[in-house]
């Protein structure tokens, strides 16, 4: 575990760096910081033993206050912890396409990201040793120099077929859910928000990756705002036992997530006038599909992706769409004889960031999301893929029942996104806030656009080269 520190000694210290924040974004910066360096990790909640957390459910859950305009639900939400989502989610890390960081260049939406696919790949490969990702490297699909460190989970009766049918598009899933290395397999029973075996990878069992001599924790301790100075920034102000103090520090950095991240931005006058706009996350729909195959199920929770509708020119007006094949928990058919001729699909749409989703601070300096809804982008793309569905898979389609469409992704993208224009974006390639060369804003708030794919693996990328080129 990381030294913990009291609050008295940690604002009597001089640090070279404080750390808003301790889930991935927070914890790969650090990783990626020079060693010699003194690194205090500030963290509003606790932290909670693994046990506690499933045993008598002490993960908190912070709800993001939401006014919506728009016509379907929206929630966001955070936990409120030491090594925060990174306790409750499913350890999907597929790699961003290298068309999703040239969305503008290539098909006329949204922006381009300020770095590629190879500035990043280097900083992919060496999360995934960490995380001990398994996986196999479809190289034909996503470009890669090595292997995953670990082969891929079992596949179920219908990833086989469907990898054999067209092994361009299909392939196995990566993940972070355990297949060999040093965690305990993935016991494939679909209850990947606890994980009671611990086979994803979490901070918490990750923690001898970031803790080092001269890296320190304080937790119970909120950053509020920043102060500036000359053109640096000088000091965090946090909250701490009802009251305000001021940490001094050489550097500061903040990993919050894209909510807090802006709101102390905005609180400190900083940022810029994009700072909280475009907030985005993916858009999805949980299916039903009866086929005429038996469906033998195995593996982990989630063992296939799909890409038959995430590149191409249809990006210029309908949404990249990832599938993914669920193997847990089941869904049984209710037909004597054909129980698991039935499968259970996940289609993820990339979202176009529209500047009136936002988050915004009230009269009590208090932030808020004000959502507007969805682009018609998303949905197109993921009705397209819906009704090609029959053509994408090798088996004889009997029905298609859309159980839901998910009111949230629990992913707050966008909003302090990258780039190299001051007046469109809020930091530099490297993650640092445009003006304060001292102060860096980390996570997928730093996405200038949405992808398909799960955000974690990418982040935690960007995350770990900011810390790398920290002395840039």
């Amino acid at each position: 575990m990381i030294d913990r520190i009291d609050a008295e000694t940690a604002l009597a210290r001089q640090w070279d760096v404080v750390i808003a924040g301790s889930s991935f974004a927070a914890m790969f910066f650090c990783m990626g910081l020079p060693r010699e360096l003194s690194v205090l990790i500030v963290e509003k909640g606790d932290v909670v033993p693994w046990q506690d957390q499933i045993l008598e459910g002490k993960r908190p859950l912070e709800s993001i206050p939401v006014r919506n305009r728009s016509d379907r639900q929206k929630t966001f939400g955070a936990h409120t912890l030491f090594g925060g989502n990174s306790n409750c989610w499913w350890g999907q890390t597929p790699r961003f396409h290298p068309s999703d960081f040239r969305l503008a260049s290539l098909y006329g939406q949204g922006l381009d990201w300020p770095l590629s696919y190879e500035d990043l790949s280097p900083f992919y490969d060496e999360v995934e040793t960490v995380m001990e990702i398994a996986g196999e490297a479809n190289r034909a699909l996503i470009p890669r120099e090595t292997d995953y460190p670990h082969p891929p989970h079992a596949l179920s009766r219908t990833d086989v077929l469907m990898i054999a049918d067209d092994p361009l598009h299909w392939t196995p899933v990566a993940t972070a859910r355990a297949s060999g290395g040093s965690r305990a397999s993935c016991c494939a029973n679909g209850i990947c928000h606890d994980c009671p075996v611990e086979a994803k990878f979490t901070v918490m069992n990750g923690i001898h990756h970031f803790a080092r001599p001269g890296v320190h924790l304080l937790t119970g301790t909120e950053c509020h705002r920043i102060e500036t100075r000359n053109g640096r920034a000088e000091a965090m102000i946090l909250r701490h036992d009802g009251g305000e103090h001021r940490l001094r520090a050489g550097h500061f950095a903040l990993a919050t997530n894209g909510y807090f991240n802006a709101a102390i931005l905005m609180r400190s006058g900083l940022g810029g006038p994009v700072v909280g706009c475009y907030l985005h996350e993916q858009v999805s729909y949980t299916l039903s599909v009866d086929i005429d195959q038996p469906n033998w199920f195995g593996g982990s929770s989630i063992t296939l992706h799909g890409y038959q509708a995430y590149d191409g020119p249809h990006r210029r007006d309908q949404a990249a769409v990832l599938i993914e094949n669920y193997n847990a928990p089941n869904l049984l058919r209710n037909a004597r004889g054909r129980w698991t001729e039935r499968m259970h699909i996940k289609l993820i749409a990339e979202d176009l960031p529209r500047a009136e989703n936002r988050v915004r601070l009230n009269e009590d300096g208090e932030p808020f999301v004000e959502w507007v809804g969805h682009s018609d982008y998303a949905q197109l793309g993921l009705q397209r893929t819906l009704e090609g569905l029959p053509d994408i898979l090798p088996f004889t389609v009997e029905n298609i029942e859309t159980l839901h469409e998910a009111d949230t992704e629990f992913h707050i993208q966008g909003t302090h996104r990258m780039g190299t224009d001051p007046d469109s974006s809020v930091t530099d390639p490297d993650l640092r806030l445009h003006g304060l060369e001292n102060l860096f804003v980390l996570g997928s708030g730093a996405f200038p656009s949405c992808s398909p794919a799960n955000p974690t693996l990418t982040l935690s990328a960007l995350s770990l080269r900011a810390g790398r080129r920290f002395a840039a």
